[in-house]
Protein backbone atom coordinates (compact mmCIF):
# COMPACT_ATOMS: atom_id res chain seq x y z
CA UNK A 1 0.00 0.00 0.00
CA UNK A 2 0.92 3.67 0.07
CA UNK A 3 3.82 4.96 2.16
CA UNK A 4 3.14 6.41 5.57
CA UNK A 5 3.95 9.93 4.39
CA UNK A 6 2.56 11.44 1.20
CA UNK A 7 4.09 14.70 0.04
CA UNK A 8 1.72 16.95 -1.86
CA UNK A 9 1.76 20.51 -3.10
CA UNK A 10 0.73 21.45 0.43
CA UNK A 11 3.74 19.90 2.13
CA UNK A 12 3.92 16.66 4.06
CA UNK A 13 0.69 14.79 4.63
CA UNK A 14 1.13 12.44 7.55
CA UNK A 15 -0.78 9.19 7.42
CA UNK A 16 -0.79 6.64 10.16
CA UNK A 17 0.20 3.18 8.96
CA UNK A 18 0.47 1.33 12.25
CA UNK A 19 0.79 2.03 15.94
CA UNK A 20 -0.76 4.96 17.75
CA UNK A 21 0.53 8.02 19.57
CA UNK A 22 0.40 7.57 23.33
CA UNK A 23 -2.83 8.71 24.88
CA UNK A 24 -3.51 10.24 28.24
CA UNK A 25 -5.07 7.73 30.59
CA UNK A 26 -8.54 9.12 31.37
CA UNK A 27 -8.27 7.68 34.88
CA UNK A 28 -5.58 10.25 35.59
CA UNK A 29 -7.20 13.19 33.82
CA UNK A 30 -7.77 16.03 36.23
CA UNK A 31 -11.30 17.14 37.02
CA UNK A 32 -10.55 20.49 35.40
CA UNK A 33 -9.53 18.75 32.16
CA UNK A 34 -12.67 16.62 32.19
CA UNK A 35 -14.81 19.68 32.87
CA UNK A 36 -13.15 21.59 30.06
CA UNK A 37 -13.72 18.74 27.60
CA UNK A 38 -17.35 18.24 28.60
CA UNK A 39 -18.12 21.78 27.41
CA UNK A 40 -17.00 20.96 23.85
CA UNK A 41 -18.97 19.81 20.81
CA UNK A 42 -16.43 18.76 18.17
CA UNK A 43 -17.71 18.18 14.63
CA UNK A 44 -15.42 16.55 12.06
CA UNK A 45 -15.71 16.17 8.34
CA UNK A 46 -14.48 12.70 7.34
CA UNK A 47 -12.75 12.47 3.94
CA UNK A 48 -9.81 14.86 3.94
CA UNK A 49 -9.94 15.36 7.73
CA UNK A 50 -10.03 11.91 9.34
CA UNK A 51 -9.33 9.72 6.31
CA UNK A 52 -7.34 10.00 3.08
CA UNK A 53 -9.67 8.02 0.84
CA UNK A 54 -8.74 9.31 -2.60
CA UNK A 55 -7.20 6.04 -3.81
CA UNK A 56 -10.24 4.05 -2.67
CA UNK A 57 -12.79 6.46 -4.13
CA UNK A 58 -10.89 6.62 -7.42
CA UNK A 59 -10.65 2.84 -7.66
CA UNK A 60 -14.34 2.42 -6.80
CA UNK A 61 -15.20 5.05 -9.43
CA UNK A 62 -13.11 3.20 -12.03
CA UNK A 63 -14.95 -0.05 -11.24
CA UNK A 64 -18.26 1.82 -11.43
CA UNK A 65 -17.38 3.37 -14.79
CA UNK A 66 -16.43 -0.07 -16.14
CA UNK A 67 -19.91 -1.29 -15.29
CA UNK A 68 -21.72 1.74 -16.70
CA UNK A 69 -19.70 2.14 -19.90
CA UNK A 70 -18.04 -1.18 -20.83
CA UNK A 71 -16.88 0.10 -24.22
CA UNK A 72 -15.04 3.09 -22.74
CA UNK A 73 -11.22 3.05 -22.90
CA UNK A 74 -10.63 2.50 -19.17
CA UNK A 75 -7.76 0.02 -19.37
CA UNK A 76 -7.22 -3.05 -17.22
CA UNK A 77 -6.32 -1.23 -14.00
CA UNK A 78 -7.27 1.98 -12.20
CA UNK A 79 -3.57 2.80 -11.78
CA UNK A 80 -3.33 5.42 -14.59
CA UNK A 81 -6.18 7.35 -13.00
CA UNK A 82 -4.89 7.55 -9.42
CA UNK A 83 -2.48 10.47 -9.83
CA UNK A 84 -4.86 12.65 -11.87
CA UNK A 85 -7.71 11.85 -9.47
CA UNK A 86 -5.65 13.00 -6.49
CA UNK A 87 -4.87 16.15 -8.44
CA UNK A 88 -8.53 17.06 -8.94
CA UNK A 89 -9.77 15.81 -5.55
CA UNK A 90 -10.18 19.33 -4.04
CA UNK A 91 -13.27 19.93 -6.19
CA UNK A 92 -15.09 16.68 -5.42
CA UNK A 93 -18.02 17.07 -3.04
CA UNK A 94 -19.60 13.58 -3.13
CA UNK A 95 -18.26 10.17 -4.13
CA UNK A 96 -20.35 9.60 -7.26
CA UNK A 97 -18.71 12.63 -8.89
CA UNK A 98 -15.50 10.58 -9.13
CA UNK A 99 -17.22 8.22 -11.57
CA UNK A 100 -18.05 11.15 -13.84
CA UNK A 101 -14.46 12.43 -13.68
CA UNK A 102 -13.15 8.96 -14.59
CA UNK A 103 -15.42 9.02 -17.66
CA UNK A 104 -14.26 12.51 -18.66
CA UNK A 105 -10.56 11.59 -18.34
CA UNK A 106 -11.07 8.34 -20.23
CA UNK A 107 -12.72 10.26 -23.07
CA UNK A 108 -9.62 12.48 -23.12
CA UNK A 109 -7.46 9.36 -23.77
CA UNK A 110 -5.88 9.31 -20.32
CA UNK A 111 -4.97 5.61 -20.46
CA UNK A 112 -3.17 5.94 -23.79
CA UNK A 113 -1.37 9.10 -22.70
CA UNK A 114 -0.29 7.43 -19.47
CA UNK A 115 1.08 4.44 -21.37
CA UNK A 116 3.09 6.74 -23.65
CA UNK A 117 4.47 8.55 -20.64
CA UNK A 118 5.53 5.34 -18.92
CA UNK A 119 7.45 4.25 -22.03
CA UNK A 120 9.50 7.43 -22.14
CA UNK A 121 13.08 7.44 -20.81
CA UNK A 122 13.24 7.73 -17.06
CA UNK A 123 13.00 11.32 -15.87
CA UNK A 124 11.61 12.98 -12.83
CA UNK A 125 8.08 11.70 -13.19
CA UNK A 126 5.17 12.93 -11.18
CA UNK A 127 3.92 10.27 -8.79
CA UNK A 128 1.20 9.96 -6.23
CA UNK A 129 3.59 11.04 -3.51
CA UNK A 130 4.14 14.46 -5.04
CA UNK A 131 0.74 15.52 -6.27
CA UNK A 132 -1.76 18.14 -5.22
CA UNK A 133 -4.34 20.31 -6.89
CA UNK A 134 -2.93 23.53 -5.44
CA UNK A 135 0.48 23.23 -7.02
CA UNK A 136 -1.12 23.11 -10.45
CA UNK A 137 -3.08 26.28 -9.92
CA UNK A 138 -0.58 28.26 -7.91
CA UNK A 139 2.92 27.12 -8.93
CA UNK A 140 2.57 25.48 -12.36
CA UNK A 141 6.11 26.08 -13.58
CA UNK A 142 7.88 24.42 -10.66
CA UNK A 143 5.48 21.66 -9.70
CA UNK A 144 5.45 17.99 -10.57
CA UNK A 145 1.71 18.46 -10.99
CA UNK A 146 2.41 20.70 -13.97
CA UNK A 147 4.75 18.02 -15.33
CA UNK A 148 1.95 15.49 -15.04
CA UNK A 149 -0.42 17.83 -16.88
CA UNK A 150 2.08 18.27 -19.70
CA UNK A 151 2.72 14.55 -20.02
CA UNK A 152 -0.97 13.63 -20.15
CA UNK A 153 -1.79 15.91 -23.07
CA UNK A 154 -5.52 16.51 -23.53
CA UNK A 155 -6.30 14.57 -20.35
CA UNK A 156 -3.92 16.85 -18.46
CA UNK A 157 -5.65 19.94 -19.78
CA UNK A 158 -8.96 18.41 -18.76
CA UNK A 159 -7.62 18.05 -15.19
CA UNK A 160 -6.87 21.75 -15.19
CA UNK A 161 -10.35 22.56 -16.51
CA UNK A 162 -11.95 20.35 -13.86
CA UNK A 163 -10.05 22.18 -11.10
CA UNK A 164 -11.19 25.52 -12.45
CA UNK A 165 -14.79 24.84 -13.49
CA UNK A 166 -15.94 21.51 -12.08
CA UNK A 167 -19.54 22.42 -11.25
CA UNK A 168 -20.19 23.66 -14.79
CA UNK A 169 -18.45 20.65 -16.39
CA UNK A 170 -20.27 18.23 -14.06
CA UNK A 171 -23.72 19.64 -14.77
CA UNK A 172 -23.10 19.72 -18.53
CA UNK A 173 -21.94 16.09 -18.53
CA UNK A 174 -24.94 14.94 -16.51
CA UNK A 175 -27.25 16.61 -19.03
CA UNK A 176 -25.30 15.31 -22.04
CA UNK A 177 -25.38 11.69 -20.83
CA UNK A 178 -28.89 12.01 -19.34
CA UNK A 179 -27.68 10.63 -16.02
CA UNK A 180 -29.73 10.24 -12.86
CA UNK A 181 -27.72 11.39 -9.84
CA UNK A 182 -29.66 9.16 -7.44
CA UNK A 183 -28.87 6.15 -9.62
CA UNK A 184 -25.20 7.17 -9.68
CA UNK A 185 -25.16 7.41 -5.88
CA UNK A 186 -26.74 3.96 -5.55
CA UNK A 187 -24.48 2.40 -8.16
CA UNK A 188 -21.33 3.85 -6.60
CA UNK A 189 -22.37 2.50 -3.21
CA UNK A 190 -23.15 -0.92 -4.69
CA UNK A 191 -19.64 -1.11 -6.15
CA UNK A 192 -18.15 -0.40 -2.74
CA UNK A 193 -20.40 -3.00 -1.12
CA UNK A 194 -19.26 -5.69 -3.56
CA UNK A 195 -15.61 -4.71 -3.14
CA UNK A 196 -15.90 -4.96 0.63
CA UNK A 197 -17.68 -8.30 0.40
CA UNK A 198 -15.06 -9.73 -1.96
CA UNK A 199 -11.85 -8.24 -0.53
CA UNK A 200 -12.36 -6.25 2.65
CA UNK A 201 -8.63 -6.12 3.40
CA UNK A 202 -7.79 -4.31 0.16
CA UNK A 203 -10.71 -1.90 0.63
CA UNK A 204 -9.49 -0.95 4.09
CA UNK A 205 -5.94 -0.77 2.74
CA UNK A 206 -6.90 1.94 0.24
CA UNK A 207 -8.25 4.13 3.06
CA UNK A 208 -5.59 5.66 5.30
CA UNK A 209 -6.17 7.46 8.58
CA UNK A 210 -4.48 10.82 8.91
CA UNK A 211 -1.86 10.81 11.63
CA UNK A 212 -3.18 11.54 15.18
CA UNK A 213 -6.70 12.59 14.12
CA UNK A 214 -8.52 9.37 15.13
CA UNK A 215 -6.46 9.27 18.34
CA UNK A 216 -7.48 12.82 19.23
CA UNK A 217 -11.12 11.91 18.57
CA UNK A 218 -10.86 8.89 20.88
CA UNK A 219 -9.31 11.01 23.64
CA UNK A 220 -11.98 13.67 23.20
CA UNK A 221 -14.66 11.02 23.70
CA UNK A 222 -12.90 9.55 26.71
CA UNK A 223 -12.72 12.95 28.43
CA UNK A 224 -16.40 13.66 27.89
CA UNK A 225 -16.47 15.88 24.83
CA UNK A 226 -19.28 15.39 22.34
CA UNK A 227 -17.76 14.20 19.05
CA UNK A 228 -19.65 14.10 15.75
CA UNK A 229 -18.72 13.18 12.20
CA UNK A 230 -20.58 15.07 9.47
CA UNK A 231 -19.79 13.71 6.02
CA UNK A 232 -21.14 13.41 2.49
CA UNK A 233 -20.00 9.78 2.46
CA UNK A 234 -22.67 7.10 2.72
CA UNK A 235 -23.07 6.16 6.37
CA UNK A 236 -22.18 2.47 6.20
CA UNK A 237 -18.76 3.19 4.70
CA UNK A 238 -17.85 5.94 7.16
CA UNK A 239 -18.98 3.70 10.04
CA UNK A 240 -16.81 0.79 8.87
CA UNK A 241 -13.74 3.02 8.55
CA UNK A 242 -14.21 4.71 11.91
CA UNK A 243 -14.34 1.27 13.52
CA UNK A 244 -11.21 0.23 11.62
CA UNK A 245 -9.44 3.37 12.89
CA UNK A 246 -10.42 2.52 16.47
CA UNK A 247 -13.00 5.30 16.93
CA UNK A 248 -16.07 3.94 18.76
CA UNK A 249 -18.47 6.69 17.80
CA UNK A 250 -22.12 6.35 18.89
CA UNK A 251 -24.26 5.75 15.83
CA UNK A 252 -26.34 8.84 16.62
CA UNK A 253 -23.15 10.92 16.33
CA UNK A 254 -22.50 9.98 12.69
CA UNK A 255 -24.24 12.13 10.09
CA UNK A 256 -23.74 11.13 6.47
CA UNK A 257 -25.01 11.67 2.93
CA UNK A 258 -28.42 10.35 3.93
CA UNK A 259 -28.82 13.08 6.57
CA UNK A 260 -28.73 16.12 4.32
CA UNK A 261 -26.48 19.20 4.04
CA UNK A 262 -23.85 19.91 6.68
CA UNK A 263 -25.40 23.28 7.48
CA UNK A 264 -28.69 21.53 8.30
CA UNK A 265 -26.94 19.03 10.57
CA UNK A 266 -25.04 21.75 12.42
CA UNK A 267 -28.25 23.70 12.98
CA UNK A 268 -29.96 20.61 14.37
CA UNK A 269 -27.10 20.09 16.86
CA UNK A 270 -27.09 23.73 17.95
CA UNK A 271 -30.83 23.50 18.57
CA UNK A 272 -30.48 20.64 21.08
CA UNK A 273 -31.12 21.83 24.62
CA UNK A 274 -28.38 19.60 26.06
CA UNK A 275 -25.78 21.50 24.03
CA UNK A 276 -26.95 24.97 24.96
CA UNK A 277 -24.00 27.12 26.00
CA UNK A 278 -21.41 24.62 24.83
CA UNK A 279 -18.47 25.48 22.57
CA UNK A 280 -18.94 24.22 19.00
CA UNK A 281 -16.06 23.48 16.60
CA UNK A 282 -16.31 22.30 12.98
CA UNK A 283 -13.20 20.90 11.25
CA UNK A 284 -13.51 20.71 7.45
CA UNK A 285 -11.06 20.64 4.52
CA UNK A 286 -13.38 22.15 1.90
CA UNK A 287 -13.27 25.93 2.10
CA UNK A 288 -16.50 26.29 0.11
CA UNK A 289 -18.37 24.36 2.80
CA UNK A 290 -16.86 26.49 5.58
CA UNK A 291 -17.84 29.66 3.73
CA UNK A 292 -21.45 28.45 3.51
CA UNK A 293 -21.48 27.86 7.26
CA UNK A 294 -19.82 31.23 7.95
CA UNK A 295 -22.46 33.07 5.90
CA UNK A 296 -25.36 31.53 7.81
CA UNK A 297 -26.28 33.77 10.78
CA UNK A 298 -27.85 30.80 12.57
CA UNK A 299 -24.40 29.19 12.74
CA UNK A 300 -22.43 32.14 14.09
CA UNK A 301 -21.71 30.25 17.30
CA UNK A 302 -19.70 27.54 15.49
CA UNK A 303 -15.92 28.00 15.41
CA UNK A 304 -14.73 27.01 11.93
CA UNK A 305 -11.37 25.42 11.11
CA UNK A 306 -9.86 24.65 7.69
CA UNK A 307 -7.92 21.37 7.95
CA UNK A 308 -4.66 22.23 6.18
CA UNK A 309 -3.71 18.54 5.77
CA UNK A 310 -6.77 17.69 3.69
CA UNK A 311 -7.99 18.21 0.13
CA UNK A 312 -7.69 21.98 0.06
CA UNK A 313 -5.58 24.13 -2.23
CA UNK A 314 -2.63 26.33 -1.34
CA UNK A 315 -4.76 29.28 -2.36
CA UNK A 316 -7.38 28.24 0.21
CA UNK A 317 -4.72 27.99 2.89
CA UNK A 318 -3.21 31.36 2.03
CA UNK A 319 -6.59 33.11 2.08
CA UNK A 320 -7.52 31.71 5.48
CA UNK A 321 -4.04 32.23 6.92
CA UNK A 322 -4.15 35.89 5.89
CA UNK A 323 -7.37 36.35 7.86
CA UNK A 324 -9.37 37.33 4.79
CA UNK A 325 -12.39 35.24 5.75
CA UNK A 326 -13.99 36.23 9.03
CA UNK A 327 -14.81 33.34 11.32
CA UNK A 328 -12.58 30.74 9.62
CA UNK A 329 -9.20 29.80 11.07
CA UNK A 330 -6.42 27.60 9.73
CA UNK A 331 -5.76 24.37 11.62
CA UNK A 332 -2.71 22.14 11.22
CA UNK A 333 -2.16 18.71 12.72
CA UNK A 334 0.01 19.79 15.70
CA UNK A 335 -2.66 22.36 16.63
CA UNK A 336 -5.25 19.60 16.46
CA UNK A 337 -3.62 18.03 19.54
CA UNK A 338 -4.78 20.89 21.78
CA UNK A 339 -7.86 22.19 19.97
CA UNK A 340 -10.36 23.58 22.45
CA UNK A 341 -8.40 22.70 25.61
CA UNK A 342 -5.53 24.08 27.66
CA UNK A 343 -3.88 20.65 28.09
CA UNK A 344 -3.10 18.61 24.96
CA UNK A 345 -5.35 15.71 24.06
CA UNK A 346 -2.29 13.55 23.46
CA UNK A 347 1.18 13.44 24.98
Amino acid sequence: FWPATLVTGLGTRQLRRSGRPRRRNPLYASSSEAGEASNLVMCFDFDGVVCDSVNESSTAAWKHAKELWPSLALGDSPEPFLEPMRLVRPVVETGWENTLIIRILAEADLVEASQRFQKRPAKRRANVASLGGPSLLDEPESSSSAELIDNLGIAGLMCKNILGSWERIRDQKIAELQLDVEELIKGFGDVRDRWMAQDLKSWFGCNMAYDIVPDVMVEMLSRGAQVFVITTKQKRFAKALLEDFGVELPEANLFALEDGPKTKVLKSLLAKSEYEGKEFHFIEDKLGTLRKVAKDPELNAVQLHLASWGYCTQKDIDVVKAGLLEGISLLNQPEMESLGVSEPWLY
